[in-house]
């Protein structure tokens, strides 16, 4: 198992193991980096369009799309568009799981953990999307406004996916729990996200991915475009960027400082390329302490007087 490659992350609490995420394009690109985690991932493109990577495959979805991310896949986010957004749902396959087994438990919950499998997509057209559609806005509206028994509607809610699956015949054959397997590729693709992470601060050059790849330059930076849709160049200014927000957000240190301490090697190329990713200055960005794009996106909080009316509409349907 390659654990390196796994999101060490909590998503929600030991009693309810679920979290709801969302994320927006203010001004430019925003990116969740190659990850995997134990979790079950539910993704709703809300606007715009959605590029999704995983296992090595590139996927796009627009408004009203929804992808299911089955535990252990390896999986990057792009929201290539402005104003292109979507939330997600994680949470722990065995929080569905009944105490006593019965039918439910060994002909559904059961092989979910080892041979069976959410699709990758469901799109408009398919028979059960409105319907999923809707009981999927559904849970984020009771989690945004977490009325009494959030918890167990959203449960509910939840099965209510797994019975419009079951019943449209969705679920796909996957390889056995216990053996999260990830093609040599996707192995080296982390290696390297791993190496960008640890040395951003340094001057890393082309060679040095394709080493990390086993490739040969001119291949590496045809791959790596292909595979980002971005230049290796654009992706390392892009995670430095990243870094300096970070650090823009949560010190008082000079910006200057910042610029050298993310692995610019000059001041004005850094202003260039923070306003060309960001769409404003650093000292611009400091002052509106925006949210940082690429960190895993943003959990969602607070509603307003319209939601509550919808889940009135949803408490009724339950």
């Amino acid at each position: 198992m390659a654990t390196d490659l796994e999101e060490k992350k909590n998503h929600g609490t030991d009693y309810f193991p679920f979290e709801c995420y969302g994320a927006q394009a203010e001004s430019n690109r925003f990116l969740v980096y190659y990850h995997w985690h134990r979790q079950a991932e539910i993704i709703c493109v809300s606007q715009g369009e959605l590029i999704l990577m995983i296992e090595g495959e590139t996927h796009v979805g627009h408004a009203g799309d929804i992808f299911f991310i089955n535990p252990g896949q390896v999986h990057q986010l792009i929201l290539e568009q402005r104003n292109s957004s979507y939330f997600s749902f994680v949470y722990e396959p065995e929080w569905l799981d009944f105490k006593q087994e019965d039918y439910i438990q060994n002909t559904i919950l059961n092989p979910m953990k080892k041979s069976l499998g959410f699709p990758l997509k469901v799109s408009s057209g398919q028979s059960c999307h409105q319907i999923l559609l809707r009981d999927i806005n559904s849970i984020k509206q009771i989690y945004v406004m977490q009325p009494d028994s959030y918890r167990l509607m959203i449960k509910i809610l939840l099965y209510k996916v797994l019975l419009l699956l079951e019943s449209n015949q969705l679920f796909v054959p996957v390889s056995p729990a216990g053996t999260i397997t990830h093609s040599q590729t996707t192995i080296q693709i982390r290696e390297l996200m791993d190496y960008i992470s640890t040395h951003y601060q340094e001057h890393i050059s082309l060679e040095q991915g394709a080493d990390i790849m086993h490739m040969s330059p001119k291949y590496f930076s045809s791959f790596f475009a292909k595979t980002f849709l971005v230049s290796f160049t654009q992706y390392i200014n892009h995670y430095r960027v990243d870094q300096a927000c970070v650090l823009l957000k949560t010190t008082d240190l000079p910006i200057m400082e910042i610029a050298f301490d993310t692995g610019f090697e000059n001041f004005s190329y850094f202003i260039r390329k923070f306003k060309e990713i960001r769409g404003c200055t650093p000292k611009e960005y400091r002052k509106e302490k925006a949210p940082v794009a690429g960190e895993q996106s943003q959990a969602i909080v607070g509603g307003s007087g319209e939601e509550f009316r919808k889940i009135q509409a949803v408490l009724e349907d339950l």
